[in-house]
């Protein structure tokens, strides 16, 4: 099982691992035209995001498998979560991984 996070934003799609490892990047041409610094900020923005998928996804998953590990131990793993980014995370969270 492969468990990763995407995000979309003006013309940008990441694919990205728990931990935020990037995996793929498409750019449309409109994404492209916005230029460097903006098509950076949304780029980093879409990495976020779903490096909070990815993490949550694994998180839920380890908790499932290995019961509470407790968040220091996540966190080393470098699953922690981000505040602001929890609530679509979690709605992405298939029904099963649920405990």
């Amino acid at each position: 099982m492969s468990i990763t996070g995407t995000a979309r934003h003006a013309g940008v799609t990441v694919e990205v691992a728990p931990g935020g490892a990037l995996r793929t990047l498409e750019l449309t041409a409109d994404a492209l035209r916005a230029g460097g610094p903006r098509l950076a900020d949304t780029i980093l923005h879409a990495v976020r995001e779903a490096a909070a998928e990815a993490n949550e996804r694994a998180r839920r998953a380890l908790e499932a498998e290995l019961g509470d590990l407790g968040g220091a131990e996540l966190n080393s793993l470098g699953l922690g979560t981000e505040k602001d980014l929890a609530d679509r995370a979690e709605d992405t969270t298939p029904d099963t991984w649920r405990v």
